[in-house]
């Protein structure tokens, strides 16, 4: 064998071994609580307007299917208000700069929150480019992202 191709295997072989092994399904549950935690954070904020009526909560599983982690199960939430809906659907796990995401998927428009490690706090994606921006998850933002993403 060449040479130079050698010392690569060796170089790549070396480090495998020195890095510990990833634990998929540990970063497959926190990933699903995080997004359950979400999701009770929601329901918190909305408590008035569910208590009212005046809007209405919904969880619909799913699965989703990621490399190395393999098929799973989360929830979607379905928030109702009047004739429209908005759902925040999870999208993985495997996120390039995060932990986890959602999609905020409304009729007007779409936004992404994000989750990052260790403190699992969500954030909505503000901009992507030239760098990455975002708004930490509360109240406020909530209301600015449902505006965004419902029709007027």
């Amino acid at each position: 064998m060449n040479q130079s191709l050698n010392k690569i295997f060796q170089k790549k072989q070396q480090q495998a071994t020195a890095v510990p092994d990833i634990d998929w399904d540990e970063r497959r549950t926190k990933y699903v609580a995080a997004v359950d935690d979400l999701y009770d954070q929601i329901e918190k904020i909305l408590a008035e307007p569910l208590a009212q009526k005046t809007a209405v909560m919904q969880r619909r599983a799913k699965e989703l299917s990621e490399n190395y982690i393999g098929t799973y199960k989360v929830d979607d939430l379905i928030l109702l208000v009047g004739d429209e809906q908005v759902r925040f659907s999870p999208r993985g796990r495997n996120i390039v700069g995060a932990s986890g995401r959602v999609d905020v998927l409304g009729e007007r428009a779409e936004e992404v929150l994000i989750v990052v490690q260790p403190d699992a706090r969500w954030s909505f994606v503000q901009t992507r480019q030239p760098t990455l921006k975002v708004v930490p998850f509360d109240e406020s933002s909530l209301a600015e992202v449902l505006k965004r993403v419902m029709r007027d």
